[in-house]
């Protein structure tokens, strides 16, 4: 026996379950869960990587000077100190939390919100409060609603993962004039490349507009850099130096510098991407809508059908693993009717597309 015990929020914390891998599959499997970008990563960030590889004995330099320089030409920032890098952007939210929210204080997020911002919340001592949605969107009033005095941070995904939907430029900008000083307004980016340059200069100029607002970022999803584990966040001065704090010194590997400085520095490979997505999307939309899966229109890059009960969700879940086609389960996130399915090649989105005919048509 022994007395040595976790703090009593750290017990109440929910860990994140990830979309996982297809166990006992039969042949290749079509993975369609994590919304993982279909052509890998640019062959100039594995070219990137190899190199890096040399020197992997050498810790990387604490400064992230060249990719933060590589992410502000990219991304037309002026001031890169005021970029930070991250081992994924799940550390900026757990470290943005840990400097500005703990026991008594409130996160907020909205209704079918990322599970990591309760996460982090509940692991800090935080609550996590939920502003409800309007047709899988979140809305201003909504969640102009829910702050109260111990609101320290409000965490919005911009376009939304798990629903694909996003709030205007507009309405981003009425909000951030609403919420009052003491609140953080933290926006996730994830997937504002799908959406295209012009929402990226936006938010990042967001950020700019007011002091209370930080863009948040990451490098798995156009980039294909998933397994690099590799984020970055754009934030006031103030905000920068506070997490600088608690960041630690080497929190990003030299493989994953290197190859984030090749990615981000090749528009072509981006515009590729997100053209192929868009392209796809439509389809995928279409066809999902013409099986009568009510599918609403996604910015990001995966689809969200509904199939009318939990029970032929799951039942649809449960054909698609037999085909060796792993698509995501939405229960967690309050969307049980619902599958997510991310856009993969063409190969692979035919291959789902053509088991969901033959789903529905047994039902």
């Amino acid at each position: 026996m022994t007395d040595i015990r976790p703090l009593p929020h750290i017990m109440k914390t929910k860990p994140y379950v990830p979309g996982g891998k297809l166990a006992g599959a039969k042949g290749p499997v079509v993975m369609l869960a994590s919304n993982e970008n279909p052509f890998g990563p640019n062959p100039l960030a594995i070219e990137a990587m190899r190199e890096a590889a040399a020197s992997v004995h050498v810790y990387p330099d604490p400064t992230y000077g060249a990719l933060r320089g590589a992410i502000a030409r990219a991304m037309g920032i002026t001031d890169a100190n005021r970029i930070v890098v991250s081992s994924g952007s799940d550390e900026i939210i757990h470290l943005l939390t840990q400097c500005y929210a703990g026991p008594g204080d409130e996160i907020l997020q909205t209704e079918h919100a990322f599970s990591m911002y309760a996460v982090s919340a509940t692991a800090h001592g935080a609550a996590c409060i939920s502003a409800p949605e309007t047709d899988l969107t979140a809305g201003a009033n909504a969640i102009l609603a829910c702050i109260s005095e111990r609101t320290r941070i409000l965490f919005l995904a911009n376009p939304n993962n798990p629903t694909g939907t996003m709030m205007s430029v507009d309405a981003l900008t009425a909000l951030q004039d609403a919420l009052p000083p003491h609140v953080l307004f933290v926006i996730d980016g994830a997937y504002g490349e799908y959406v295209g340059p012009h929402y990226e200069a936006a938010i990042r100029d967001l950020v700019d507009r007011r002091a209370n607002t930080v863009m948040m970022r990451t490098f798995s999803k156009i980039h294909g850099l998933a397994a690099a584990r590799l984020g970055w966040a754009y934030l006031p001065q103030e905000i920068a130096e506070t997490f600088q704090r608690i960041r630690g010194p080497f929190n990003v590997n030299s493989l994953a510098v290197a190859a984030g400085i090749a990615s981000i520095s090749d528009p072509a490979f981006i515009q590729m991407s997100r053209e192929h997505n868009t392209l796809w999307r439509a389809k995928m939309t279409d066809a999902l809508n013409a099986m009568g899966l009510a599918t609403p229109g996604s910015e990001a890059n995966f689809v969200l059908p509904d199939f009318g009960s939990a029970e032929w969700a799951a039942a649809a879940n449960d054909f698609l693993k037999a085909r060796d086609i792993l698509v995501r389960a939405v229960g967690g996130y309050g969307l049980p009717t619902r599958l997510r399915i991310s856009v993969g090649s063409a190969e692979d989105n035919e291959a789902v597309l053509a088991a969901l005919r033959d789903f529905t048509a047994s039902r």
